[in-house]
């Protein structure tokens, strides 16, 4: 690691080691803190733990992950991947200050795709008060410390997921076309019906090559695989709320027959339906 040696201020500088007994099950923050950078101040890594995110209060700077470059502006945050190269460096001329943690835990990269998708990890925080807030309180989490300190700051890091979800862009928010985002509700309201790829064009108002498209990009799944999770979810509230057989529960959720049904239910839930319903109704 390559360090700037230009004069900053260090406000708040917390560090943090996990409960080894937890074995990275939790998201949790290994560092955190609150930095006015010197002008051109400037870090770079091959690689780190977890993966530090930046919120720009004032002043500005560029980031680095891989072989991407953005520019962060006050009001802003970037998420910078741990396991790429990666750096960031403060303007020379209005060097930023910077409120930032760094995250680890479970499915860092997930979260990194169902939040920015392909696009460059920075997000324009819409209510950058109530992101500052959240920072003090991780803050103060820190401070404390305690016995329960890893249950706080995985409480405390999905409070962040939550934040940020709401302060997208309202587009943002769902991810979805509007044409999409309607096909997407008649299926989660009507999982049953047939649902035959000439409908869900229709109604999508997209051919059928697009269609797929924008399910993957959007949904992370094919229609055909979206139907059949809704269908599912649809199976599994009637085999915990009635007493029909597990026959009659295919059919009525949109499976053509039991077999199908069977095989698609444990390939996705990991057990048989006559498995699954007996352990979660005790019995």
């Amino acid at each position: 690691m390559q360090r700037s040696y230009h004069p900053q201020t260090v406000r708040i500088s917390h560090y943090y080691l996990p409960d080894a007994e937890l074995g990275g099950g939790l998201t949790t923050v290994l560092r955190a803190g609150w930095l006015d950078a010197a002008p051109g101040g400037t870090i770079r890594r091959a690689a780190c733990p977890g993966d530090d995110i930046l919120y720009c209060l004032s002043g500005r700077g560029q980031v680095e992950v891989g072989e991407r470059r953005f520019d962060l502006g006050a009001g802003q945050l970037a998420w910078i991947a741990g396991d790429a190269p990666h750096g960031h460096s403060a303007d020379r001329r209005d060097p930023w200050s910077v409120m930032w943690f760094r995250l680890d835990g479970p499915h860092l990269a997930a979260l990194r795709r169902r939040i920015f998708g392909k696009a460059p990890p920075r997000l324009t925080i819409a209510e950058g008060p109530e992101l500052i807030g959240w920072f003090q309180n991780l803050f103060a989490i820190l401070d404390a410390g305690g016995a329960d300190m890893d249950l706080r700051l995985h409480a405390a890091t999905a409070e962040f997921f939550k934040l940020v979800s709401s302060q997208r862009d309202p587009r943002a928010r769902t991810g979805l076309p509007s044409r999409l985002d309607r096909l997407r509700q008649m299926i989660v309201a009507n999982p049953e019906q047939p649902w035959s790829a000439d409908v869900m064009t229709q109604i999508a108002g997209v051919s059928a090559s697009q269609l797929r498209r924008l399910f993957r990009q959007h949904l992370k799944a094919t229609p055909r695989a979206y139907l059949r999770h809704q269908r599912l979810a649809m199976a599994q509230r009637m085999m915990l709320e009635s007493t029909l057989p597990l026959q009659d529960i295919a059919v009525r959720c949109g499976f053509c027959d039991g077999y199908h049904f069977s095989r698609d239910f444990k390939r996705v839930v990991g057990r048989a339906p006559t498995e699954w319903r007996r352990m979660e109704l005790g019995r």
